[in-house]
């Protein structure tokens, strides 16, 4: 039977650029993050933990803004301040309330902090509970091949389980080579195919 690996204890190759923490996995770092990295290795990477505590910093800067503003007395030449509705929430909101890459957007396509900090936070609980459940489902058909299956059955199964903790490691997806050829020509032949003269 085969030892259970730790994934917690998992080193990668990945630096974030602020935390300055080394050898991390693909696990800590967005999808964003890594496809960024595919197409640019020099490219300097933020962590989950780092883009949420900027976030949270931003979300806190625009709050004691909208305090401060709620607090204070409008001049009687101004009007009353800008208000922007939230395409998530629905709510009419000061533009303090919204980043202003997200004030740029325009109306109909500007979310809220609030709203945006709720639905990154569901997109990396989501992601990350998705992967576990399916390196769970991986592992619970290993540990019956393992019982009861064929050598190829056991291998099979041993390699998917394999494929996804490379996965959380990398961030790479697994790859199915050989789909669909017939020999190293290809399925229409070619230099070594079927096809060759």
């Amino acid at each position: 039977m085969s030892t259970p690996v730790v994934t917690e204890k998992w080193a990668g190759d990945l630096s974030c650029s602020v935390c300055r923490r080394k050898r991390l996995t693909a696990a800590e770092f967005s999808k964003k993050a890594m496809e960024k990295h595919r197409n640019d290795p020099n490219a300097p990477m933020k962590c989950k933990t780092c883009v949420e505590a900027a976030a949270q910093q931003e979300r806190d800067v625009a709050a004691a803004k909208t305090a401060a503003a709620g607090g204070a007395a409008v001049p009687a030449t101004e009007g009353p301040p800008e208000s922007h509705e939230c395409s998530s929430c629905k709510s009419a909101l000061p533009a303090t309330a919204f980043s202003r890459s997200n004030l740029s957007k325009g109306p109909g396509k500007q979310r809220c902090l609030g709203c945006v900090k709720e639905s990154e936070q569901a997109n990396l609980t989501a992601g990350d509970a998705a992967l576990k459940e399916k390196l769970a489902a991986a592992k619970a058909a290993a540990a019956q091949a393992e019982a009861c299956g064929t050598a190829a059955e056991k291998l099979a199964a041993h390699s998917k389980v394999a494929a996804i903790e490379g996965q959380m490691v990398t961030g790479l997806k697994p790859v199915v080579l050989g789909r669909g050829g017939r020999g190293r020509g290809g399925r229409h032949g070619g230099r070594f195919g079927r096809g060759a003269a």
